[in-house]
């Protein structure tokens, strides 16, 4: 079987880690299969190597019709079985079954951009739902997005869930590394650590802020809030006025290893978000051994299991409660690390590979949309 990849997407992102981690798992696990990986040649997956996977640059930028010709092109000339795209863009005119991976539905959800921008992204979501033969779901929870909102059936439909980078985000605490984020980005401990983003009316900040303003008038005790990214949603979050910060350390956006040190130091993490299609920060705060305090908002509950304290996304007193909780009893935060790390450990690159290597299988005996190639 022949599948070809669309690798552009290759970057510091979610759908780049996707992209990355998972074209580096395929390596061990696709047997038979062989993968032509597009990949754009401004930004080349260097470290992707493998007798197994072969590169082709695709030289049209994305979101243009070129790109849509270019990529029916590969798709015809390179005699692929099924295509893989890895983000909701799907390529109009193969001639061949299209995978999609559709990781939220955030856009039909939240007001996130201008108002034209948004219709048209959706249209996007709805052109390769109508396209795909399969759809890629990061979780059970985006599957039924996809089933109530886009109307999609439910044999059209495969889980995959995501992983984190073994190599990255793990447990052990590696010696010099505390010294290092204490003096890197000016912090002390007790620290609580946090994310922001530029889609910050998701993230929720403001409730988690507000929810450690209560966590400290119980412990009366002073900690640190470290907040990793843009500072998009802390602004907002004073501008509101929705939450008293103290003593915040706004760390901005920081390499990917210092962020796994982070979380392996931080006292507790707090996952604020009010939907998350799967919720990669909190699996990575649980492979690196982090009591995590986790909304049940979108995924949430469903990635965590019973490795985090769970919490509604709106209950910022609830939020408070579970830090203080773990901020003041050492056992109970030793009890939680330990279950953070057992229930990463359900999750890994390798698995995920083998799960979307069979969704090809099954695309490649679809017939529905597999008219004429317009090259011949």
């Amino acid at each position: 079987m022949r599948v070809g990849f669309d690798g552009r997407w290759n970057g510091n992102s979610g759908v780049g880690n996707y992209v990355s981690n998972l074209l580096k798992a395929m390596n061990a696990v696709s047997g038979e299969t062989e993968i032509i990986v597009y990949e754009d040649p401004k930004n080349p997956l260097e470290h992707v190597k493998s007798s197994r996977i072969r590169k082709v640059p695709i030289n049209a930028r994305r979101y243009s019709m070129q790109e849509q010709i270019e990529l029916a092109w590969r798709c015809h000339a390179d005699r692929l079985d099924v295509f893989h795209a890895p983000f909701y863009l799907a390529p109009w005119f193969a001639p061949c079954p299209v995978v999609v991976t559709i990781h939220d539905l955030i856009p039909f959800l939240f007001k996130i951009y201008n108002a034209p921008k948004q219709e048209i992204i959706k249209l996007g979501y709805r052109a390769a739902v109508l396209k795909a033969v399969r759809l890629i779901a990061d979780s059970n929870n985006t599957r039924d997005d996809l089933s109530e909102v886009l109307g999609v059936p439910a044999e059209r439909m495969r889980v995959v869930h995501l992983a984190t980078s073994s190599d990255l985000f793990y447990p052990g605490q590696d010696a010099g590394e505390l010294e290092y984020v204490l003096e890197r980005y000016g912090i002390r401990r007790p620290y609580v650590l946090t994310l922001s983003a530029k889609n910050w009316r998701t993230k929720n900040l403001s409730v988690v802020l507000e929810g450690l303003s209560i966590c400290r008038q119980q412990i009366g005790a002073r900690f640190q809030t470290v907040i990793v990214g843009p500072p998009d949603g802390f602004r907002e979050a004073s501008r509101l006025n929705a939450a008293e910060a103290e003593d915040v350390v706004l760390a901005g956006f920081v390499p990917t290893a210092d962020l796994a040190k982070l979380y392996r130091w931080a006292d507790v993490f707090v996952v604020g978000s009010k939907y998350e299609g799967f919720g990669l920060p909190l699996l990575e705060a649980m492979s690196c051994g982090c009591a995590v305090v986790c909304s049940n908002g979108g995924s949430l509950a469903e990635i965590a299991g019973a490795g985090a304290i769970l919490v509604d996304p709106n209950d910022a007193a609830g939020m408070g409660r579970a830090v203080a909780s773990l901020l003041c009893n050492p056992a109970e935060r030793e009890q939680q690390r330990a279950r953070a790390k057992q229930r990463a450990a359900d999750f890994s690159w390798e698995k995920a590979a083998r799960q979307t290597v069979s969704v090809y299988v099954e695309a490649a005996k679809e017939k529905r949309g597999n008219g004429n190639s317009v090259f011949e």
